[in-house]
């Protein structure tokens, strides 16, 4: 069977697996194929069918981009833009001119050019980017089922498509065929989660160091390492928190791997950090160890550049470092929360961050116990934490830096600041932090609360506002305005509740908001006022998760995306310069330019939303 038919039998799996998808063509489940073994095969959240019915946009008018979603597995809400062919055969010309058209895309839709696409295209790149801060890459991918000719340059095109830029830091770029989406596919589908038996090479005769009876360092043979990834393939790699990934980033690492091997291999041991491998047992046995029930849980990245070198043979061999670690666990999960624990603590792909530093801080700890306790939320102070099953709900569960995102937009109002730049809501060094995580238990009880509530706030607006303000809107005069508008203002409306609510409950008093709308007023004025939370039991005067609770956030959300629409098209005519939403909501200065125009109509729409408290 050609990997070609293996792709068409997956899609037939596909439209067995999903009804929604029988009545779509194989170009389109093409597209859901690719997705769900690119970026789906390690996420918690497994791909459903509404799922796919929001990230697959292939439709007339869409741009050249066939898909948009957020990355599950990126930490900073990487955008993904994708397109699929789903040929037979493919030139260099196809794969660029593709390239080249989700470039002009994005560059059409972060600059306001909306006119040549369609409303669903349009409303889902921009609720996404809405999402899209300093950290975040934009990644274009694409994908087709037919194999890389010998004429097809993958770098030339990529550098081609970078040209289009004049900053293309930010980009990442992965271009795959069939062999690749296959691989992919056979990576997702690994039932095997360890190599039985094998052995590798060390340099010389019973030159390793000891770790009391269960662990060993030896510099292993890089062809040892070659023959056992050709012999199992990714099965070797079944235990590592990832798999070999191809991406502009990882490309970087791959090429300097690749060129220390080819030109430099004797100093490999100095630069790499090598690998490590779990098993059950292992034996040194002279210059062999001998392994059973084995996985290399890190240095994927090394291990595929090894296999793959033309360099690494019988006449021409090298070292690098090896750790083997033996299993010291009875029961079967606990033996899997060895790997797990051994594969978190020796990767090191992933940098460090700001939250990473301080997940274990005392005010930290304290705040997932009275999350917890007082609001029945589950806080992941770690990356990797896993998430009860009871508390799967998104707005049930959560982390670091999306606290530090809704606390900086609705309690110290500065929603645009909270997209852009995030990370000053939880560095240490910062006041917002010490006002939402330190304190005595009273206080960070009162802000575990309001968490809860903007949690769901957040999830309303996502999943149950925005559908529905697009639908009833679909049809009227401006309603290319207001769907952008409101595709892109997820953050300043849960900003405006919160507003709207404590200032109901006297929180915030006129006198501030006057201070507050003045041009003198910067972020210290701002932090002075809205971090005082007084005696608010709660954010709404309203209990939460009732029918009373959503139609209070209806009317206010409405209210200020109808109203905020108006001054942004003002702002928009009156420059001499385009102003797209997204630009427009980089400034918080504008978010407060429409509190103080249109603040007389918004009274009027909070006593109405709070009228039967």
């Amino acid at each position: 069977m050609s990997n070609y038919d293996d792709i068409c039998r997956k899609i037939n799996a596909l439209k067995r697996k999903y009804p929604s998808l029988r009545s779509r063509t194989d170009d389109y489940i093409f597209s859901v194929l690719c997705i769900k073994v690119h970026f789906f095969k390690n996420s918690n959240q497994p791909l459903n069918e509404n799922d796919i019915a929001e990230i697959i946009v292939d439709s007339p008018n869409d741009g050249g981009v066939d898909i948009l979603l957020s990355d599950p597995n990126s930490e900073a809400a990487d955008l993904v833009i994708g397109q699929s062919k789903f040929y037979k055969t493919i030139s260099s010309e196809t794969v660029l001119n593709a390239m080249l058209k989700m470039a002009r895309f994005y560059k059409d839709m972060t600059t306001g050019h909306y006119e040549n696409f369609n409303s669903q295209v349009k409303s889902r790149f921009l609720t996404l980017y809405s999402e899209v801060g300093e950290e975040s890459k934009i990644h274009f991918v694409f994908y087709t089922s037919a194999p890389k000719r010998k004429s097809i340059s993958s770098t030339d095109i990529e550098k081609k498509f970078l040209e289009q830029f004049i900053d293309s830091s930010a980009i990442d770029i992965s271009i795959l065929f069939v062999d690749d989406i296959v691989d992919e596919i056979s990576a997702a589908e690994s039932v095997v989660q360890i190599v039985p038996k094998g052995k590798i090479r060390i340099d010389d005769k019973d030159n390793y160091l000891l770790y009391k009876d269960y662990a060993a360092i030896v510099n292993v043979s890089a062809r040892s390492i070659k023959d056992l990834y050709n012999e199992h393939g990714k099965t070797l790699l079944a235990r590592n928190l990832r798999y070999y990934i191809k991406g502009s980033n990882e490309k970087k690492v791959d090429d300097a791997i690749s060129e220390t091997i080819e030109y430099n291999s004797e100093s490999f041991w100095l630069k790499n950090n090598g690998i490590t491998i779990v098993c059950d047992d292992f034996r040194l046995d002279g210059r062999e160890v001998h392994l059973s029930n084995f996985s290399i849980v890190n240095g994927g990245q090394t291990t595929y550049q090894i296999s793959i070198s033309k360099n690494i043979n019988d006449t021409n061999d090298f070292y690098l470092t090896c750790k083997i670690i033996k299993i010291v666990r009875e029961s079967e999960k606990d033996k899997d929360d060895f790997i797990l624990e051994i594969a978190e603590a020796t990767n090191s792909q992933k940098a460090i961050k700001n939250s990473d530093l301080i997940s274990n801080a005392p005010e930290q700890r304290r705040f997932k116990q009275v999350l917890l306790e007082e609001a029945g939320i589950f806080y992941q102070t770690k990356r990797g934490d896993n998430v009860p099953k009871k508390y799967n709900f998104s707005y049930l569960h959560t982390k670091l830096d999306v606290v530090g995102k809704l606390c900086l937009a609705a309690i110290f109002q500065e929603p645009c600041k909270s997209r852009n730049n995030p990370s000053v809501s939880y560095k240490k060094d910062k006041p917002y932090y010490n006002t939402i995580f330190n304190g005595d238990r009273g206080h960070q009880a009162q802000v575990a609360k309001i968490c809860r509530e903007l949690l769901y706030i957040d999830y309303y607006f996502i999943k149950k506002f925005l559908p529905k303000f697009k639908r009833d809107n679909e049809n009227e005069l401006d309603s290319n305005d207001l769907i952008s508008f409101a595709s892109i203002s997820r953050r300043t409306c849960v900003a405006f509740v919160a507003l709207a609510a404590r200032y109901y409950q006297g929180n915030i008093t006129h006198e501030d908001l006057v201070a507050l709308t003045s041009e003198q007023s910067d972020s210290n004025d701002l932090y002075k006022v809205f971090r005082k939370l007084g005696d608010m039991k709660s954010l709404l005067p309203i209990k939460l998760y009732t029918d009373a609770y959503d139609v209070a956030l209806d009317k206010l959300f409405a209210a200020f995306i109808y109203n905020g629409t108006d001054i942004y098209s003002e702002s928009r005519e009156a420059s001499p310069k385009p102003v797209s939403e997204t630009n427009f909501f980089k400034d918080d200065k504008n978010y407060y330019k429409i509190i103080k125009k249109k603040w007389r109509t918004f009274k009027v729409k909070i006593n109405e939303a709070f009228a039967n408290v």
